[in-house]
Formats: C-alpha cells, structure tokens, sequence
C-alpha cells in the first residue's frame, strides 16, 4: 500500500457542507453567542489596527498611563478571572500584530453574517430575535465596509477620520468614516 501526502502551501479549502452538518447540532442560543463573539473579535481588532496603524485613540489624559486605563476598564473582569489569568501584556501581546489588512483576511465581520444566515433560517417566528439578529448584520456589514475603506485609503495615501456610534445596535459600535 501506497500513501503520500502532497506538500501543498496555501490555505485550506472548508468543507461547508460538513460545516453545516456540524452546525446543525448547534442550538440557536449558541450560535447567537457566537456572533457576539465574532462581533466583539472584529471590532477589538479593527481598534487595535487603528490603534497601531493610525495612532488613533490616543490618551486624552496625561496622567493616565495606557495600563492604568486598560485596569481601569477592566477591573471587574479580571476580578472575575473572565478570561482566566488575563494581563495588560497579554493584552499588548496580542494587539501588537492587528492591521487592518489582518481584520480584512480573518474574516470576522463576515463570519457573523453567515452564522446570522443559519440562525435566521432557525427561529422564522421570534420576532425578537430576529430583530436582534438583523441588528448584528447590519453592524457587521456596515462595519465590514469601513475597513474595506480605509485599507483603500490608506493605499491612496488619504487621510480619514473615523469615529463609532450605536446607531444600529446598543451594545455594537458601527466605525464611520469620512475624509478629514
């Protein structure tokens, strides 16, 4: 018997139909969740990488170091020990890489839509839901298209300013951009 295995670099291809057969055992509670997850990962990172590319955010405050301020919004959690052992170097470390051509190739904000797809086809008659889950669409589309923009500009060298409102969800910031 005969086996090779081909050296083949590139990214996987996704099975989706196996995908969607695995999804298929998810509860929609779950699947919910996880565009919430998905949701937060892109915008924490789509901050970062403003953070890191356009030295954006910048402290308003003198007095306060950028590790005061991460303890500050994140006393409770790490009272918590929600995520365990969490840290403002662990915090630094993982934002340190974030550009915005990272949070266009991951895919976050897509990945949200298409979970919002299949749970939509999930719950056709919780109208609660279903507003709650086209709500989440909408900041990931919106918030999707704001980083396509300002990869654009960036290559064209112009300047933008960008600012976040909860105009379309109450707890999911939409980025909008405009030229400075």
């Amino acid at each position: 018997m005969v086996i090779s295995f081909s050296q083949k670099k590139g990214k996987k291809e996704r099975d989706f139909s196996k995908e969607a057969a695995r999804d298929a055992q998810i509860s929609s509670s779950i699947l919910l969740l996880q565009c919430y997850i998905c949701l937060s990962e892109g915008l924490a990172m789509m901050l970062a990488a403003l953070s890191n590319e356009h030295k954006a955010f910048q402290p308003p405050n003198a007095f306060n170091t950028e590790e005061e301020r991460f303890i500050q919004h994140f006393e409770l959690l790490q009272r918590a020990h929600v995520p365990s052992h969490i840290s403002y170097y662990l915090f630094k470390e993982w934002i340190a890489p974030a550009r915005n051509a990272g949070v266009m190739k991951d895919n976050y904000f897509r990945d949200v839509q298409r979970i919002s797809t299949l749970l939509r086809s999930r719950i056709p008659e919780d109208t609660e839901k279903l507003t709650e889950i086209r709500q989440i669409e909408q900041v990931a589309e919106h918030n999707r298209i704001a980083v396509n923009v300002i990869n654009q500009a960036r290559s064209y060298g112009s300047s933008l300013r960008v600012s976040f409102e909860f105009s379309q969800h109450p707890f999911f910031a939409v980025a909008v951009v405009k030229r400075s």
